[in-house]
């Protein structure tokens, strides 16, 4: 919705991606300390309490009516959030077996992909029939259902380890590459579909519907996770798959902005399979380097990476484009992210 952000509020694409970064900020400072409080005082009720600050935050961006407000909404929206995903993958660890959590964690990888998807080829839709707002409230409900539905389901297991350990373990050096890895991983796919509709559509003129589907593109072929946690649990070895992943993306973002509108097609679809494979392998080895019940932290800090991800990666490609107005410029950005993520991943030791 930001085409339609920066029209209503007249502000530029480098000071749009604020909408992006203004959520991430919390991530970086709480994340970890999220996950030190998921342990002491248990998941779901850290979960809750983000899920009701996400609710009240999507409302507050939804009625707000200057774009200092709309910042703020977002502000707060990344304090609720960062709560909550360092405290809903917890559960898994305690459920699946070391073998399955490849597979499992591909599940779990499913939210963000279904969730962009959805939100690409609807809310943008529902956006310009009515106007950016509409399809904040109907977000802000669908959170608040989250949060009913949760209150019912979510069942733990206490399996969490002392805060005196918790923190010893932030001195592992594996468990900040996984972090990194993670973090420059967004860097390029949120840029690619924060900033994909608008350089699809301004810089090489598609149509608007076939730009949403082109920028979704990444999260839609991204449903295989299941398949690719699989065969990361088949292979019992995590770190090949992050190199496959990252590898295989760096390429397409070089071919990208050199080829035509026949090929965009094609390589949007290889861009979302490469992109499949990372994940599950990654959200796998958290507890595989730290230790049995110290999974919450390590998603603190794979969450504080993914945010300082989401906060630099779309702000760098969106004053690109204010500076450059050059398409090229942005893919190789996106590239040179992609670059640093296979690096990381061949520096990796986990167990």
């Amino acid at each position: 919705m930001l085409p339609y952000i920066v029209d209503d509020f007249g502000v530029g694409y480098g000071s749009a991606s604020s909408l992006i970064w203004l959520v991430a900020l919390p991530g970086i400072f709480l994340s970890i300390l999220g996950g030190i409080l998921a342990g002491r005082y248990g998941v779901k009720t850290i979960c809750l309490l983000g899920l009701a600050i996400v609710t009240g935050s999507s409302m507050l961006c939804a009625l707000s009516n200057s774009y200092l407000l709309l910042q703020l909404g977002r502000l707060a929206l990344g304090v609720g959030g960062a709560l909550v995903v360092v405290s809903a993958p917890v559960p898994i660890f305690q459920w699946f077996d070391r073998k399955e959590l490849g597979l499992a964690m591909g599940l779990f990888s499913l939210n963000m992909p279904v969730a962009t998807v959805l939100s690409f080829n609807t809310l943008g839709g529902v956006a310009s029939t009515y106007n950016w707002r509409t399809p904040i409230l109907f977000v802000t409900i669908v959170n608040a259902s989250i949060l009913l539905i949760c209150i019912f389901s979510i069942k733990e297991k206490g399996r969490y380890a002392p805060e005196r350990s918790a923190l010893r373990s932030l001195k592992n050096s594996n468990i900040w590459i996984l972090g990194l890895i993670w973090g420059f991983f967004n860097m390029g796919a949120i840029g690619y579909t924060t900033w994909g509709k608008t350089i699809f559509t301004k810089f090489l003129g598609l149509p608007l519907a076939l730009s949403d589907f082109l920028a979704s593109l990444l999260m839609l072929a991204a449903l295989i996770t299941p398949l690719s946690g699989f065969l990361s649990d088949k292979a019992e070895k995590r770190r090949p798959f992050i190199l496959l992943s990252s590898l295989l993306m760096l390429v397409v973002f070089l071919v990208f902005p050199f080829s035509n509108e026949t090929s965009y097609l094609l390589l949007a679809s290889i861009l979302g399979l490469s992109a499949a494979f990372l994940p599950p392998a990654v959200f796998a080895l958290p507890e595989e380097i730290l230790g049995i019940g110290k999974s919450g932290l390590g998603f603190g800090v794979l969450n504080t990476c993914l945010n300082l991800g989401i906060a630099l990666g779309p702000m760098f490609i969106g004053y690109t484009l204010d500076m450059t107005q050059n398409e090229v410029f942005a893919f190789v950005i996106m590239a040179a992210f992609m670059l640093v993520t296979s690096i990381l991943a061949l520096v990796m030791k986990p167990k």
